[in-house]
């Protein structure tokens, strides 16, 4: 990616420095513009028309988007993780581990 940016870079530098050459009093790039003609404000203008459609075609995509139109809510009764029985018998369970290290522990010593 970065090497991209990096090529980008240089062709986009060494465009520009030939364009700037002046040629006849005038920069190159006047004259390509004036060989063009009127192709690259047509060019321009069409690019800003497709843009703007399909932003407009877009916008209607993320409008309802908004998490306060959504109506997902989780029961207490069936949600395990805020069901307070599970809570106390993970706890009773990792007590009754702990008891039994520490009395391991004691007639060890």
């Amino acid at each position: 990616m970065i090497k991209m940016f990096f090529k980008f870079t240089i062709a986009f530098t060494v465009s520009f420095v030939i364009l700037s050459f002046k040629v006849d009093g005038q920069p190159l790039f006047n004259h390509v513009t004036s060989f063009t003609g009127p192709l690259g404000t047509e060019v321009q203008s069409s690019l800003g028309k497709s843009v703007k459609k399909s932003f407009d075609k877009t916008k209607g995509f993320f409008e309802n988007a908004d998490p306060k139109y959504l109506n997902d809510v989780v029961k207490n009764q069936q949600s395990s993780l805020t069901n307070s029985s599970d809570n106390e018998m993970i706890l009773e369970d990792i007590r009754k581990d702990e008891v039994r290290k520490l009395d391991e522990l004691i007639n060890n010593n």
